[in-house]
């Protein structure tokens, strides 16, 4: 009992400090880590609708698409992407709206919050990678859907990636707003990987060690 106190303790905290990560590329603001914030950015400065808030939406019709494909083959434990998706999107906005509100003027420090932004993306997304107790929403349903129908995987995902950027076009270009996507977008494709595979060799055996 105790371990699973520990272990979904730590599921939670290293939740937080994901969405905390994720959130400091939002506030460098030279080009977000997704393609999905791209557009809850866009939707919020045409609605007003909060970036959490429009994530933790997007993450429940995720859910909502694996309950109509699997059925009753759902596993239980997938429910756990409920308050995962909700607990990321509270720290979302408690942190975009409420602590990083301060002025940036100079693209050093952008870079700065950039590089820390992935760094923590690394580090925390590599861990619950590791820990293999939940997946993101999204990507949980990619792979329920490549598994069912026989995509391959790494495709769809790609075309989940090229649909949002569809969406932030026609999004941008009709209602006149900043593009998103930048160099921070493209320079993020490239170390993120790498980067958190070079965390999870070390974090694998952190956790081997903790014995969760």
């Amino acid at each position: 009992m105790k371990k699973k106190v520990v272990k979904y303790s730590l599921l939670a905290l290293l939740i937080i400090l994901a969405a905390f990560s994720h959130t400091l590329s939002m506030k460098a603001d030279i080009g977000v880590c997704a393609c999905w914030d791209s557009v809850s950015m866009n939707v919020y400065q045409i609605t007003g609708i909060k970036v959490g808030t429009f994530s933790i939406v997007g993450n429940l019709a995720c859910v909502a698409i694996q309950l109509l494909i699997l059925k009753k083959e759902f596993p239980p434990v997938k429910f756990l992407q409920i308050p995962v998706a909700i607990l990321f999107g509270i720290v979302t906005n408690a942190v975009y709206y409420h602590v990083l509100v301060f002025e940036i003027h100079s693209y050093f420090v952008r870079m700065l919050l950039w590089a820390l932004s992935y760094m923590g993306l690394a580090l925390f997304i590599g861990a619950l990678t590791i820990m293999d107790i939940i997946t993101m929403p999204v990507e949980g349903t990619c792979y329920i859907i490549s598994s069912r129908y026989g995509i391959d995987f790494a495709k769809l995902r790609l075309s989940a990636d090229a649909a949002c950027i569809i969406i932030l076009l026609a999004l941008t270009f009709a209602f006149g707003l900043t593009l998103k996507i930048r160099e921070g977008t493209i320079a993020g494709m490239l170390v993120l990987g790498p980067l958190m595979g070079w965390c999870m060799k070390w974090e694998k055996k952190v956790l081997e060690h903790i014995d969760l």
